[in-house]
């Protein structure tokens, strides 16, 4: 089974211990697409457990009978493994070692480091024999040639960090005398990187460089060397600014106005490609903005969410409790990402709604959320949105209340750790 690891052990002086939490929901779909004649691509930002994933289903494929030999497992970040050569010399490698009248599983972890990795790809694929699974942390891997080559041949796992019902798993040991709120809390302000969780059972130093050499590498390898980015101080003034954005309507335009006010003259085309570049790192991901009456999506003033509140925090060094709201919204944009077909922040009328949702069998949902609707005004405020919306689609007001779920004139007020802790299928 996959696991993402974290580190167990406390203090310098002692020897980490490590344990171990699988990722069902990867697994269950790494499952259900053995076989089929169709390219695995898991995609995802850096750390998040893409390679963790691969290494544990081959894992268990030999321990469902698969023998080693069957497995074929490259790590293009491995210098040994690019010392292979070109994607000629790769092909032959891996094609010299396939076991004859089986079928063979080929992993190729970060493969985009691979000049021309789409024909590989392809060759690999159309053999009989060859069931081939591939990773990339920018999503370049899927656009230009391969996306043309491939068409209708692959599908996108798309892997993002722990959820909170996965975080719960690996700290509830640890700390057990957490409250369901106060680890919601701390999740919605560190989030769910595996890694980061393991550096900081040994040291929050520690944790905080790793987090900070992992944005480092994002920044300058999958951005600047691809892009060919020479003006990184403009483009350091956009990232920190759609940082601490998280939550608020931007777009190319009032970004660029606003670094304007503050001496730093960014073109609002500039400001859209480093936006785009960002979110094909899997740094950011944009929600756009729907308009419920009209039922369309609007060209302006979008959300973007950021894929680990971890990357805010060791960036800015600015203190997030104050921004808890915004953060508990952050956690709730990708938990229903992950349930969802699609998901939007919604306007009615001069009302937003935080999110509108479309899910797998094309029915729709309204969310609004708040850490807490306990004033009257609070509760008011939050609840007018949903109110403005006439259908009768169902409404929710996800918090951080215990109030045993209450609903007012339709809209169901829900505990928002609970919900989360549910994690439907």
């Amino acid at each position: 089974m996959c696991w993402a690891s974290w580190n167990k052990g406390g203090g310098q002086g002692g020897k980490a211990m490590r344990r171990l939490i699988e990722r069902k929901q990867y697994m269950r779909t790494l499952r259900d697409l053995r076989d089929q004649n169709i390219i695995k691509v898991i995609t995802g930002v850096r750390r998040c457990g893409k390679s963790t994933l691969l290494q544990m289903f081959a894992d268990e494929l030999q321990q469902k009978g698969v023998t080693p030999e069957q497995i074929h497992f490259y790590d293009f970040e491995d210098l040994d493994t690019l010392a292979l050569g070109d994607i000629f010399q790769i092909h032959t490698h891996i094609k010299n070692r396939l076991v004859a009248d089986k079928m063979n599983y080929i992993f190729l972890d970060e493969v985009q480091n691979v000049k021309a990795f789409q024909r590989l790809v392809g060759s690999l694929f159309i053999k009989k024999n060859c069931d081939v699974y591939i990773t990339g942390s920018n999503a370049y891997l899927l656009s230009g040639e391969l996306a043309t080559l491939l068409t209708g041949r692959y599908i996108e796992i798309e892997v993002l960090p722990m959820q909170f019902v996965e975080y719960k798993e690996i700290t509830s040991e640890k700390s057990p005398n957490l409250s369901k709120i106060e680890s919601l809390a701390i999740y919605a302000l560190e989030g769910g990187m595996p890694e980061y969780y393991n550096q900081k059972a040994i040291k929050q130093k520690q944790a905080d460089d790793f987090i900070k050499s992992v944005l480092n590498t994002i920044v300058v390898k999958d951005i600047f060397k691809r892009l060919n980015i020479t003006n990184t101080h403009d483009f350091n003034k956009v990232i920190d600014f759609v940082f601490d954005s998280v939550g608020s309507f931007v777009s190319p335009r009032s970004i660029s106005n606003t670094l304007r006010t503050y001496g730093t003259v960014v073109d609002k085309q500039v400001v859209a490609k480093y936006l785009d570049a960002l979110c094909e790192a899997f740094l950011l991901y944009k929600a756009q903005r729907y308009e419920i009456k009209g039922k369309e999506l609007l060209q302006t003033l979008n959300k973007y969410y950021l894929v680990d509140p971890c990357f805010r925090k060791v960036r800015l060094r600015r203190a997030m409790k104050k921004d808890i709201s915004h953060w508990l919204e952050n956690v709730v944009f990708f938990e229903l990402l992950r349930r969802n077909r699609a998901v939007y922040v919604g306007k009615i009328g001069d009302k937003e709604v935080d999110f509108v949702v479309t899910d797998h069998d094309g029915y729709t949902s309204y969310y609004q959320v708040a850490w807490t609707t306990m004033t009257p005004e609070t509760l008011e405020r939050e609840l007018a949105p949903l109110n403005a919306i006439k259908d009768s689609n169902p409404k929710y007001l996800l918090t951080a209340d215990i109030d045993f779920n209450p609903v007012y004139n339709g809209i169901r007020k829900l505990n928002v750790a609970d919900w989360l802790l549910a994690n439907p299928d």
